[in-house]
Formats: structure tokens, C-alpha cells, sequence
């Protein structure tokens, strides 16, 4: 069995496609992430800017450290939900090329069932045994590609879980950390 050039130029194209896609989705996600930092850093860069001033206005020692615990306290809260928006940002994108990456998969798939199916019909004396083994080797890669993308699912809802619980876990220390910071 032979490919022809216009097989050969579509696959050519399919491949330049699903690059294409994939680089996309990448740069969009990468975007998200400088968008996501430099406002980070303009946010802190005021909020710093703010808080110096304020300390400056302190009466006495004790007024000072009030506005140093009450400046650093949500410093925790503020790098958790960096941290989220951050996770969440690589799962969209992570997510995203999965995507790409199936449909890319699934369609190989289809092209190698259908160029089966038409070099049983065309070439006469193939193989039924030999197509049969393409075949079955077909539909063997894409339940192994679908089984890993269930393991992959569910690693990162486990992922997503224990990030959520060591959050809580943060926040919650944290407070307890300012109360005690307080009252002291």
C-alpha cells in the first residue's frame, strides 16, 4: 500500500494544524499567566506604597506593630487566591490541549479505519487477517489514549481537592496566627 501525495500533503496540513492549535492555546495561557503576574506586582507595588506611608503616620512602637500585623495578614490570603488563580490558569490551559491533543488522535484514528477499510476494498487479495491486526491495533492505542486521559482526569481532581483542603488549612492558620498577633 502506497500513500499518495494528496495523502501525504493532507497529513502534512493536519499536523501543521494541530501545531498551530496547540501553540495557541499555549501563548493564551501564557498570556494569562503575565496578565495575571503584572497585576500582581501593580497591586503590591501600590499596596506597599500605601502601607509606608501609613507606617510613617505611626504614633508610638506599639501602633507601628499593629500595622505591621494588620499589612502582612492578608499577605497569606492574597498568595493563596495567587496560588488558585495561578492553578487555574495552567488547568484551563493544561485542559485545553488536551483537547487539541484528542481530536487530533480521534481523527488519525478515523483516517487510519477509513484507509483500512479502503485497501480492503481496493487491493484485491489483502489480508482480512492483517487488516483485522491494524485494526485491532487501532482500537487498542485509542482505548489505552482514553484510559490514560481518565488517570489524568482523575489526578488532577485529586490534585484540586488537596489543594482546596491545604488552603483552608492555610487560612486557618493564618487567622489563628493574627488573632494571637493581636491580642498580644
Amino acid at each position: 500500500m502506497l500513500l499518495t501525495q494528496e495523502q501525504i500533503s493532507a497529513a502534512n496540513k493536519a499536523n501543521l494544524e494541530t501545531l498551530a492549535q496547540l501553540s495557541r492555546k499555549t501563548f493564551d495561557g501564557v498570556e494569562k499567566l503575565m496578565e495575571l503576574n503584572l497585576q500582581v506586582a501593580k497591586t503590591l507595588m501600590q499596596e506597599n506604597v500605601e502601607h509606608i506611608q501609613d507606617s510613617s503616620k505611626a504614633k508610638d512602637i506599639k501602633d507601628y506593630f499593629a500595622m505591621q500585623a494588620s499589612f502582612i495578614q492578608p499577605l497569606t490570603e492574597k498568595a493563596i487566591s495567587y496560588s488558585r488563580h495561578f492553578y487555574n490558569i495552567a488547568n484551563e490551559t493544561q485542559t485545553e490541549l488536551t483537547e487539541v491533543s484528542k481530536s487530533d488522535i480521534q481523527n488519525r484514528a478515523e483516517n487510519i479505519q477509513k484507509m483500512m477499510a479502503d485497501m480492503t476494498i481496493n487491493i484485491p487479495g489483502s489480508s482480512d487477517a492483517m487488516v483485522n491486526l491494524i485494526k485491532q491495533a487501532v482500537a487498542n492505542a485509542n482505548a489505552t489514549f482514553e484510559s490514560t486521559q481518565k488517570a489524568v482526569k482523575q489526578a488532577i481532581d485529586m490534585s484540586n481537592h488537596q489543594t482546596q483542603a491545604a488552603t483552608e488549612s492555610a487560612l486557618k492558620a493564618s487567622e489563628k496566627l493574627f488573632k494571637k498577633a493581636s491580642s498580644n
